[in-house]
């Protein structure tokens, strides 16, 4: 395993508390300060006993730090429940009376962080390191933003910074991984998730974090058993379930009735269900919940006896596993996700067809996806960025999106280059009906991504400088969907490399298919 550079102190025997996390976040900043606002007052004046006027200026100068410690008060109340917007102005408030409070700045960074205000964040950390070098904390708050910023090597900096200056601290070692996770290093970060376990074997972020950068190594046996770790997070979809007992992988499920979960998200559903034909052969009957949007296609899977939609009753079973933890459960390794990949395992729904009609002369049918959900990190490529590719004579683009990005289409004046199929699509077997009629289908990193590649429908998917830990690192293909092309950002936030090779590729295609015609 490869080392990470950084200076490390000798660390006593005696282990912090453990502690769970309280989410599934993207990283874990320091409590925001509770001590008072006014240690360090640069207004204080010096007292004299023998004079009245003295006394009075000492009066005032108490009065003064009394109000700024009130700001302070309010605004770290306010901090703490929520209402940032409030938190950031009282403490604003309060420097204006006395900028020398690193305190106070470090709080109205994290608060600004927190609205997204970055530049300002950053700022504010560096006032408050002006003023409390020496202060752990503060610098690993610094790196978080930095990160978020994508600046990942002033971001290692200030994590670096933090643990010279103390590196007994969980969330200070396990933040330096995460910058390195998102310069795809999942080696150097699979270090510092270790070196943060070292100090709380509990840890479940860095728990979590680990299995994922093994995951994305490829190292499967370490990373679904480490998977497991997120029916510890917080945010967990997964519900207590006693009533019968759940799957090892190992219990003979011959004549029984077992349930598959639900949980996350649409595409995490879509990529697990290939391993239900595998339980399928072992067990008399398979109930698969989902949510309702999944309920048409899933019923395509192969070996599927009942689809239960997730929150409505479900039929009688024998024993139960989510989903996503079938992998780890069947000890699904390289070899046997490359065996099982190489075939589609969904289909439209049954008697759904569209039929579209394309214009005269059309050789490639394109389907385009160029916005998602606004995650921590937004996966979205401008559709402005197609346009030397929407004009391409012979090719006829038709939009999956089905959100308020739609109206991408419309401010940009390009209905006559891109059909609007959102008002025709209400749920995956919609979209999958839709997406058998598409010769190739240009996504970002989304739901429908998994959709065409388990349908096995040509689908190029342009993807983030940070990847997800399916991806991998450095792949232009797929271990899950043979069908995939991987087109990957050189820069953080910069689509300009990817998109261009994209289109080389296009124009090729389109060009092999309109002499072929």
């Amino acid at each position: 395993m490869a080392k990470a550079a950084t200076t490390r102190k000798k660390r006593s025997a005696k282990k912090t508390p453990k502690s769970s996390a309280k989410s599934k976040t993207a990283n874990q900043d320091d409590a925001v300060t509770a001590a008072s606002a006014a240690t360090t007052n640069s207004d204080e004046v010096e007292a004299s006993t023998a004079s009245a006027a003295a006394q009075q200026s000492e009066d005032v100068a108490v009065q003064r730090r009394q109000v700024i410690s009130d700001l302070f008060q309010r605004g770290l109340a306010a901090h703490q429940a929520g209402q940032i917007d409030d938190a950031i102005r009282l403490y604003s408030t309060a420097l204006r009376q006395n900028p020398n409070q690193p305190d106070v700045w470090n709080n109205l960074g994290v608060a600004l962080r927190r609205s997204k205000k970055f530049d300002a964040a950053l700022i504010a950390y560096r006032r408050a390191a002006d003023i409390r070098p020496g202060n752990a904390g503060l610098w690993s708050n610094m790196g978080n933003c930095l990160r978020e910023m994508m600046r990942f090597e002033e971001a290692l900096v200030a994590h670096k910074k933090a643990l010279e200056l103390d590196d007994t601290v969980k969330s200070h070692t396990f933040n330096a991984g995460l910058v390195y996770r998102d310069m795809n290093r999942f080696e150097a970060a699979l270090e510092y998730f270790e070196r943060a376990l070292e100090i709380d074997p509990d840890y479940v972020d860095a728990n979590w974090d680990r299995s994922l950068a093994h995951l994305a190594l490829g190292n499967y046996a370490e990373g679904w058993a480490g998977y497991e770790t997120r029916r510890k997070l917080a945010d967990n979809p997964i519900r207590p379930l006693d009533s019968a007992p759940e799957w090892d992988g190992k219990t003979d499920l011959r004549g029984k009735r077992i349930l598959l979960r639900a949980e996350q998200g649409f595409g995490d559903m879509i990529q697990f269900a290939r391993f239900v034909p595998l339980v399928a052969k072992k067990a008399g009957h398979v109930i698969l919940e989902c949510r309702k949007e999944l309920v048409p296609i899933m019923k395509t899977v192969a070996g599927v006896d009942t689809v239960v939609e997730k929150g409505r009753a479900v039929p009688e079973f024998d024993v139960h596993v989510p989903l996503l933890s079938l992998p780890h459960v069947m000890g699904i390794g390289e070899k046997d996700l490359q065996k099982i990949s190489t075939d589609s395992y969904l289909a439209p729904p049954q008697g759904k067809r569209a039929r579209l009609a394309p214009p005269p002369g059309t050789a490639l049918k394109v389907g385009l996806i160029w916005a998602g959900k606004l995650n921590p990190r937004d996966r979205s490529c401008p559709l402005e960025t197609f346009l030397p590719m929407l004009s391409a004579k012979g090719a006829a683009f038709y939009s999956f999106q089905i959100d308020e990005r739609r109206a991408d289409i419309d401010r940009l004046g390009l209905h006559a280059f891109v059909t609007d199929l959102g008002d025709h699509i209400h749920d995956f077997g919609d979209s999958a009906a839709l997406m058998r009629e598409m010769d190739l289908v240009i996504t970002i990193d989304s739901s429908p991504a998994h959709l065409a590649g388990a349908l096995g429908i040509p689908v190029w998917m342009l993807q983030l400088y940070t990847t997800d830990w399916r991806w991998m690192v450095d792949r232009s293909d797929s271990p899950w969907y043979p069908t995939m092309r991987i087109y990957r950002q050189e820069k953080p936030g910069d689509w300009s490399a990817p998109v261009e090779k994209l289109g080389k590729d296009f124009s090729t295609l389109l060009q092999a298919r309109m002499k072929s015609q």
